[in-house]
């Protein structure tokens, strides 16, 4: 036997502690062969110890070989020491067995009078005092000179060296913890009483601590902490015995509620909206009265040594809140430090989950406790593809081989409902992602369940302990294929890849686990690192359920009036699970809506549908049709149905005609008044079929002959049966964007009296395309009459019959445009303007009517037009009087009017006087000015 083991004990509060004294060496310090320690004719000793702890039975060590003047024994004897006992005594006392006298003792103590060393161990510490002074070294003693307690016969001095362990640096679990701090708690200022324990420490099982806090309202449901605990305790982590790693989630207390908190470099300002404000206080005060930290438990707070406390836990302690929101993340589960050498601080964010998100997770406690494990694996030091063997955080997710909470894939049950909660507990094989074999087993027989992966960006499913089809394009299957594999957008964003080359290790996390976080980055106060994506209460409804989109195109983004638009609808589940009842709706912007029902999308499944519309003629140029589409299914939830409606824009393009029309403002009678009609097509599709007419009033004379505008001229010109004149112009098609100007001119009669007014109204019709008509668009000018001041010396008729000289072309027009009967009268075609032939003719030798009145009413107009007298100008005489006449106007009309008549028996009397009247007019004794 060469030694005593005490075996570990369980994770819980110690009511002792081991202490063990090793023994590694013994040796002669004086001679000890033939004299001294053994006598004359003796060999060298034959040690053996004997061991005692102050309240123990002493212990009596096997001997080392015989006939040594040293020996290495390794002799240990281990004591379970109460924790009440702050000191404990050790003697060591080294013997020399002899077979034929009494047993002899060595000196092994430097003190006189003594022959056991003697040792004194604060358990509190670790320190060590005595006869030796440190936790290992060796002790000499004194040979007792002049006999001392042997009496006369002095004793030989030997020499012992050994180790008490744990010394008061162990860390026997390599946890940061010191031993003795796990047993007891910590002595901050050395007065042997501790002033902060660790909760259910074990100096043999690796301690994690963490505080958790929580806002009101987001307290961990109950068993959360116990249920990730449980996780920790049971990890394949085997140490000196021990299995498992001691996490202790210490539920501390409710902090003051904020809709949202940051967790960033940034500090935001305000009270309780950033997370070092809750950790570190507003303003930072962690001790004393008035404390505003929250990191530490109040009763941390209160101690005397509040500030030794706060240090030691902020060098051994993680600290995480359960909080509502997470500033700019939306329903983001939560967020941690992430880094190579791990870090300290965490949120979990599941306040703004509602019950259907939860649901999809697995329920609220489900979806805290795999939350709370995700966040403390990344302080941990494991990315979301774990860690890779260097120490680097593997960041690469939704790797099909690596089943750890940490990959999105598994952090929820909702891939998986038989998922551990778990971080990955063995490695499995490397998978190259431009080296994949379809044709073999992919050796991940660790897995339980179905290895998830991605073709095409959505979720495929397979059995582990299969060839996986892995392109999934099915036979025939290939040895050396190449696939993206951990491209799953379906399941977030975080999981799109662009690689098709990755190398996707899969190490196990338990054995890779970063325990020291001071060496992080992040382990200063308010450094917490870059912002990393988690998965959403979204992501977790989409893959929980349907998620039904609808995108929509058109054959075309640009139509006419009478086009047929085809619109093809891609309906698509971009969930998690198959939709069914599934039923497209599509509403054009003419008509009403058509429904149709679809067959059951499964994830990743699309379909796609047609429909048709007709552009109405009525549609606007520039205006936008819009096409609508609309999926529904189960079971899909409110939450995801954002992008279930798409729309699709058609522009229209129609001709768009518009006129205008200028006109001499004022001018006097028989002079020409200008018209200019400009014509535009201000639509987008040109105009079809144009055609322009002019409608001139009656009393307003157009010929093309007397036309003074710059053209063009009409095409035909119409006299209507109501007096007015219609001149149309035929442009054809106008182009969009191109117009024109036409401009002409027409005269008032002669019989216009000052302030008189006509108006020319102008009028496009207009088609499209497709055969479509639209309303024609029409404008008018108006303008009005004004007179001269009559020179009040009319010409006889036989007069202007001899003066050519005064008969201009002005005057000839004026003439014209107040009566068209003197066109023509030389027997030669009417043509639109009166000449001095016709003239003449009309004013030749007028002996018998109804030449005689014609000519006369020929000299009153021309009278008129070389501004003699006007139409308003008075006349009295008898025969005016008789005929009741009052202006010249007047009798110029009922001239017209009897020329109109037969000249027989009947009208003789009419004529005569009609005749008489005019020709009192011309002499100039029928006007009175």
């Amino acid at each position: 036997m060469l030694g005593l083991f005490i075996a570990s004990t369980p994770a819980t509060a110690a009511s002792t502690q081991p202490l063990t004294v090793r023994i590694f060496r013994v040796s002669c310090v004086d001679p000890c062969r033939n004299t001294g320690l053994e006598s004359s004719t003796e060999s060298a000793p034959d040690f053996y110890a004997i061991i005692g702890f102050a309240g123990f039975d002493s212990y009596t060590t096997p001997r080392a070989p015989d006939d040594q003047e040293a020996v290495t024994p390794d002799w240990k004897l281990t004591r379970r020491i109460p924790t009440d006992v702050v000191e404990q005594d050790i003697s060591v006392l080294i013997m020399d067995y002899d077979s034929t006298s009494p047993d002899d003792v060595g000196d092994a103590s430097p003190r006189p009078g003594n022959a056991a060393a003697k040792l004194t161990v604060n358990m509190v510490h670790g320190t060590v005092k005595g006869d030796m002074t440190s936790s290992a070294g060796c002790v000499a003693g004194n040979g007792e000179p002049g006999g001392g307690i042997f009496g006369a016969d002095p004793q030989p001095a030997v020499q012992v060296c050994l180790e008490i362990t744990p010394n008061e640096a162990s860390d026997t679990d390599g946890d940061g913890f010191k031993d003795y701090e796990e047993y007891r708690g910590v002595d901050f200022n050395g007065d042997n009483v501790v002033d902060l324990t660790l909760p259910d420490a074990d100096a043999e099982q690796r301690d994690l601590y963490v505080e958790i806090d929580w806002m009101r309202g987001e307290k961990p449901q109950d068993g959360v902490l116990a249920a990730v605990s449980k996780v920790f305790n049971a990890a394949p982590v085997i140490d000196r015995g021990v299995t498992g790693i001691g996490l202790h989630l210490i539920e501390d207390e409710e902090l003051p509620y904020a809709e949202s908190i940051d967790l960033s470099d940034d500090r935001q300002a305000g009270a309780y909206d950033d997370f070092d404000d809750l950790k570190l206080g507003v303003p930072a005060r962690a001790c004393g009265p008035g404390a505003t930290a929250h990191f530490g438990t109040a009763a941390d707070r209160a101690n005397p040594m509040c500030d030794k406390i706060m240090l030691f836990k902020r060098l051994h302690y993680r600290y995480g809140i359960f909080i509502h929101g997470l500033t700019g993340a939306g329903v983001t589960s939560g967020r941690a430090e992430v880094n190579d050498r791990g870090g300290n601080d965490f949120v979990v964010s599941l306040g703004r989950w509602d019950d259907a998100r939860f649901s999809g997770a697995g329920g609220r406690a489900a979806a805290e406790q795999a939350t709370l494990l995700h966040e403390l694996g990344h302080t941990l030091g494991l990315g979301h593809g774990g860690r890779y063997i260097n120490g680097v955080v593997d960041r690469i997710n939704c790797k099909p081989n690596y089943r750890s909470v940490m990959n999105y894939i598994w952090q929820f049950t909702v891939n998986d409902p038989d998922r551990p909660l778990d971080y990955q507990r063995q490695g499995t094989e490397t998978l190259l992602e431009n080296d994949l074999d379809e044709t073999k087993k992919p050796g991940l027989k660790p897995f339980s369940g179905q290895v998830i992966y991605g073709v095409g960006g959505h979720i495929r499913r397979a059995d582990p302990t299969e060839a996986i089809d892995w392109t999934g394009d099915g036979k025939p299957y290939s040895a050396d294929a190449t696939a993206n594999i951990n491209d799953i957008p379906d399941v977030d964003p975080d999981c799109t890849s662009s690689k098709s080359d990755e190398r996707l290790v899969s190490n196990p996390d338990w054995d890779n686990l970063v325990y020291d976080f001071t060496g992080s980055p992040y382990f200063s106060d308010g450094a917490h690192g870059p912002i990393v994506p988690e998965l959403t209460g979204d992501d977790v409804l989409r893959m929980s359920s349907a998620d039904l989109t609808a995108a929509i195109t058109v054959d075309r983004v640009d139509a006419g009036g009478g086009d047929t638009v085809t619109a093809t609808v891609t309906a698509g589940n971009k969930g998690g699970r198959a939709s069914t009842a599934t039923v497209l709706t599509f509403t054009p912007p003419v008509g009403g809506p058509v429904t149709r029902q679809l067959a059951d999308l499964q994830p990743g499944q699309t379909t796609t549908e047609t429909f048709t519309f007709t552009v109405p003629c009525t549609a606007g140029d520039g205006t936008t049709l819009t096409s609508t589409a609309k999926i529904t299914g189960t079971p899909e939830p409110d939450e995801t149905l954002t992008d279930n409606s798409a729309t699709a824009a058609t522009k229209i393009h129609a001709p768009n005609l518009a006129v205008t029309v200028a006109a001499t403002p004022s001018v006097n009678a028989g002079e020409a008044i200008t018209y200019t009609v400009a014509y535009r097509n201000t639509g987008s599709a040109p105009a079809t079929g144009a055609a322009l007419t002019t409608t001139l009033p009656a009393g307003l004379y157009y010929s093309q002959a007397l036309d003074q505008g710059a053209g063009p001229r009409p095409s035909a010109v119409i006299r209507n049966d109501d007096d007015t004149t219609s001149l149309t112009w035929k442009p054809g098609t106008i182009a969009a964007g191109a117009g024109a100007t036409v401009t002409f001119t027409a005269r008032p009669t002669l019989l216009m009296e000052a302030g008189a007014t006509v108006t020319g109204t102008a009028n496009l019709a207009y088609g499209g395309t497709n055969g479509c008509a639209f309303a024609p668009t029409t404008a008018s000018a108006q303008t009005t009459a004004t007179e001269v001041t009559p020179g009040r010396q009319p010409l006889l008729s036989t007069v202007w019959a001899l003066r050519h000289d005064l008969r201009t072309a002005e005057t000839l027009a004026r003439v014209q445009a107040t009566d068209t009967r003197f066109d023509g009268a030389d027997g030669t075609t009417a043509d639109g303007v009166l000449s001095q032939q016709e003239v003449s003719a009309v004013l030749f030798l007028p002996v018998t009517q109804p030449r005689t009145l014609r000519a006369e009413l020929l000299a009153t107009t021309l009278n008129m037009a070389t501004r003699q007298i006007n139409a308003a100008t008075q006349v009295h005489t008898i025969t005016a009087g008789r005929l009741g006449l009052d202006t010249v106007g007047d009798a110029v009309r009922y001239a017209q009017a009897t020329l109109a008549q037969p000249p027989g028996l009947s009208n003789l009397i009419r004529y005569t006087d009609t005749t008489l009247a005019l020709t009192e007019i011309n002499s100039g004794i029928a006007e009175h000015y």
